[in-house]
């Protein structure tokens, strides 16, 4: 992952790092039993063979990071293509890769893992290969390679057609049941004096989207807070880089900008009340509210 990639450390542990590849077990992933729909057993299979294209260049990070996607699929859990702000994509490249996600979920979203599902699953593992190696971006081969092999699977998908509206007799009209309530709004905590999302933020994150594509709200209000430590101004700004962070985690994962709406409020409003100066978890949050 870059996180460990990018690292400035010594070389000594980037070489234990690098050789990590040898405990990264894919062939029990691969003989994993799929309890998944025909989309999640494609997915399964193109992980698996990804996560051991890794391990055998020794990469073992990218190795595991592909097990852990062919795990979940296997495990019957949504598994969509990578957001972009997990890798350090050169600028040059951003363009080409923002496109491609977009029409890949695009198709998705249309029917086509279900009406293509190999074709879907084998666009989506090649576009999280491109990625992969993009972020490396020191193997214009292989870089060219995953590009391409998105596109050929991404060519092969099928959406499903529209439903034709067939004229029926008319029908005494029944009475609309009433709308699906609003779920309680998700809250994602902060460490002191951080704007980080680490990875119980992100469950979180993925939990609100798809609670987001299950009630279609109109909109996201994403509102970010602080403790009292510190002064007042600066925890203005750190309240709306935590917002921001969450806004981005959201659209990243498929929720329209149009639909995000980020505010700040500081030290104002807090969950729980302090003094000043005080340093409190369950203020340092955000919150994220769904509107009908």
């Amino acid at each position: 992952m870059k996180s460990i990639k990018l690292l400035s450390i010594a070389g000594a542990t980037i070489l234990a790092l690098s050789g990590c590849s040898t405990y990264v077990d894919t062939d029990s992933t691969a003989m994993m039993p799929s309890k998944g729909n025909a989309f999640q057993q494609g997915l399964h299979k193109e992980y698996v063979n990804l996560a051991k294209m890794e391990k055998a260049e020794d990469d073992g990070l990218d190795a595991q990071y592909f097990v852990d996607k062919a795990k979940s699929a296997a495990m019957g859990e949504d598994v969509g293509p990578q957001p972009i702000s997990e890798r350090m994509i050169p600028d040059s490249a951003k363009t080409d890769i923002s496109a491609a996600r977009k029409k890949l979920i695009d198709k998705l979203w249309k029917g086509g893992a279900d009406e293509t599902p190999h074709a879907a699953a084998k666009a989506q593992a090649m576009f999280d290969c491109w990625m992969q190696e993009q972020e490396e971006n020191n193997q214009p081969d292989d870089i060219a390679a995953c590009k391409a092999g998105f596109e050929k699977a991404y060519a092969m998908i099928q959406t499903a057609a529209p439903v034709v509206a067939v004229k029926a007799k008319p029908m005494k009209k029944k009475m609309a049941p009433p709308p699906a309530p609003m779920p309680v709004p998700y809250i994602v905590y902060f460490a002191s004096d951080s704007a980080e999302l680490d990875d119980k933020a992100m469950v979180v994150l993925k939990q609100a989207f798809a609670d987001f594509r299950l009630r279609k709200p109109s909109q996201l209000r994403v509102a970010g807070h602080t403790d009292t430590q510190g002064d007042k101004d600066y925890n203005l700004g750190l309240s709306r880089a935590r917002s921001v962070e969450v806004g981005n985690a959201l659209m990243s994962l498929g929720v329209p900008r149009s639909a995000v709406s980020k505010s700040r409020h500081g030290e104002e409003s807090p969950a729980v009340n302090t003094a000043d100066g005080m340093a409190e978890k369950s203020n340092r949050r955000v919150s994220i509210t769904f509107v009908r």
